[in-house]
């Protein structure tokens, strides 16, 4: 009989399914998929993905014998190692070299998401290259790997739940205190921000500020000016289901490494259809919404920063 989905269960049946996703992709466990350039738009396994950084990702048996993780040095570029267990919270942001002990008694689960972050430049094949080699400097030494089996979970019920966080979630005007350890995260929050942005990273790695503008498809702009943050910022647009959608230009966000500046130094952002030598411009979808990321926040700035207006082109 199929395990019935609720407010009780949905974070680990949420994380249990997001694990059984990332498996065919991963090819097994204990080992790392990188994503050596961005996914086709076509590819989104998970909910609201960022395309500032690339990713990899692996999923580990740690109920026998626990892990090892191995980072490298990143140097002054933005890298971070998050570990998630099977109920959605974090207990680890990693940024420094060396080796860290994965075990159950931190972790409290059998099963483990470790994901990585690399901030890269998409358009510079020099950069791409330097990613790639500190992908590869990322490893696990694992014991034996006890086979992950996915439960029967009741699928309509699943979807039903889901459905209803993320409708809260719309209402929300980011994502504190939804990410992070037991002791951290708020409880409603956190069953929120497992069906509306799995995977995101707690209050002091990053901020998360949802805006759902309610406007229709057209042209507008946004102008950033003194953005609190210490690694970098993003801007990036989802359709109605939170999903990136696919438009003419391919653009899906602009951050703050790469973008075009105003002779001010301030950063304006173009949404909308714009003929190609427009810098910094996105294309909408219907049921728009936007994302603000910064990454390492300065959590006191950021509570007087004021989000920018969106202007009429």
């Amino acid at each position: 009989m199929s395990t019935m989905v609720d407010v009780d269960n949905f974070t680990r049946v949420e994380t249990d399914t997001m694990i059984m996703k990332m498996l065919p992709i991963i090819g097994g466990l204990g080992v790392f998929h990188h994503d050596r350039d961005l996914a086709p738009l076509d590819e989104q396994p998970v909910i609201r993905q960022n395309r500032d950084t690339l990713y990899s990702v692996a999923v580990v048996s740690i109920a026998e014998t626990g892990a090892t993780l191995v980072v490298p040095d990143a140097g002054t570029r933005y890298l971070s190692v998050m570990v998630i267990n099977q109920d959605h919270y974090i207990n680890r942001v990693i940024h420094q070299p060396g080796s860290y002990a994965l075990n159950r008694s931190e972790f409290g689960t059998d099963y483990l998401v470790i994901a990585a972050r690399i901030l890269f430049d998409p358009h510079d094949a020099r950069d791409l290259a330097e990613v790639h080699r500190l992908q590869d400097g990322l490893t696990l030494d694992v014991g034996p790997q006890r086979e992950f089996d996915y439960p029967d979970y009741d699928r309509a019920s699943h979807q039903q739940v889901r459905e209803a966080l993320l409708a809260l979630g719309r209402t929300m005007n980011g994502f504190t205190r939804s990410f992070g350890s037991a002791e951290e995260v708020d409880p409603v929050h956190h069953l929120i921000g497992t069906a509306a942005g799995w995977g995101g990273l707690p209050d002091a790695e990053a901020a998360y500020l949802n805006i759902e503008p309610g406007l229709p498809v057209g042209r507008y702009s946004m102008t950033f000016r003194d953005v609190p943050a210490d690694a970098f910022w993003s801007l990036s647009v989802y359709n109605g289901e939170g999903y990136f959608e696919p438009g003419p230009s391919g653009v899906t966000n602009v951050n703050s490494v790469f973008a075009v500046t105003d002779e001010d130094g301030a950063t304006t952002i173009h949404l909308g259809e714009y003929d190609a030598s427009v810098p910094n411009a996105i294309p909408l979808p219907e049921g728009w919404n936007l994302l603000i990321r910064l990454y390492r926040p300065r959590l006191v700035e950021l509570a007087a920063w004021t989000v920018p207006e969106i202007e009429p082109a």
